[in-house]
């Protein structure tokens, strides 16, 4: 019909987005031109998909993505079309220094990995949609170490250099990534990356323990400049240890540390 290709990886909305997860149910329009003349095979589009990643650079479970049309000449045609778009990743409707990220061109909107798309989004100030952060990826800002000796191994969780948490358990790793990005999710940011006091009591203990689940039980100590958080399978069989220290952690961020903890070791 003389109609010019489009690439499948190349959307230029949210319904093209999310179609562009599964190309096979794609339909032409909403997608940028195909730069390889109809040639899957070697396309750098394709090949970006995989080896040029974008990385989501703020530590939120979920971020708003705002799409700010882009026109030449500060001109605005009627019924004319934008020439281009700018991404911008917001905390959310009420961030106002989204301009000093580097925005998105819609290509790198298809290379997230770790997040799920979620629902479109609109205000007044314009269009957007959500991303939502999954265990398949850690908290931005969050560096995870592994050091393995015969006997035990040990993952060390370090914002800004300095470790917020420990986890150590006997033996080699039965648990996969998805345990220590979730426990990355639960670490405190910079400003509470620290080695002073961790500010919880002995009495909040019990609303920072998660519910047994079979027979996997958490056990939660906080001392006075860690909370220690114990996973005990049956009466005595100590199955990991996670040692949380700084300023950062809260009665929130502490439960959500055992919850992950129990969610994890329990499908292991």
């Amino acid at each position: 019909m003389g109609l010019p290709d489009q690439c499948a990886l190349r959307p230029r909305r949210w319904g093209a987005l999310l179609e562009s997860h599964d190309t096979r149910r794609a339909r032409w329009g909403g997608f940028g031109p195909c730069t390889n003349r109809g040639n899957c095979d070697g396309c750098p589009v394709r090949t970006a998909i995989n080896e040029q990643r974008t990385v989501v650079e703020v530590n939120a479970h979920r971020v708003l993505v705002r799409v700010e049309p882009i026109y030449a000449g500060d001109r605005v045609m009627f019924n004319a079309g934008p020439d281009g778009w700018r991404l911008w990743v917001t905390t959310g409707p009420d961030d106002r220094d989204y301009r000093k990220r580097r925005p998105w061109c819609w290509d790198e909107a298809t290379r997230v990995p770790g997040w799920d798309l979620g629902r479109p989004y609109i205000d007044e100030h314009g269009e957007g949609f959500w991303l939502e952060r999954t265990t398949r990826v850690p908290a931005w800002g969050c560096t995870i170490t592994t050091r393995e000796w015969p006997s035990f191994t040990r993952h060390g969780f370090r914002v800004n250099g300095t470790r917020v948490a420990l986890l150590h358990h006997h033996g080699e790793c039965t648990h996969g990534e998805e345990l220590l990005n979730a426990i990355s999710h639960a670490c405190p940011g910079p400003d509470g990356a620290d080695e002073e006091r961790v500010p919880l009591g002995w009495w909040q203990a019990r609303e920072m323990t998660p519910q047994t689940r079979g027979d996997l039980r958490i056990g939660v100590n906080v001392r006075p400049m860690s909370v220690r958080i114990v996973a005990i399978e049956g009466i005595h069989d100590e199955r990991a240890r996670l040692t949380l220290t700084g300023s950062g952690w809260t009665t929130d961020r502490v439960r959500a540390a055992a919850e992950a903890l129990r969610a994890h070791l329990a499908d292991h």
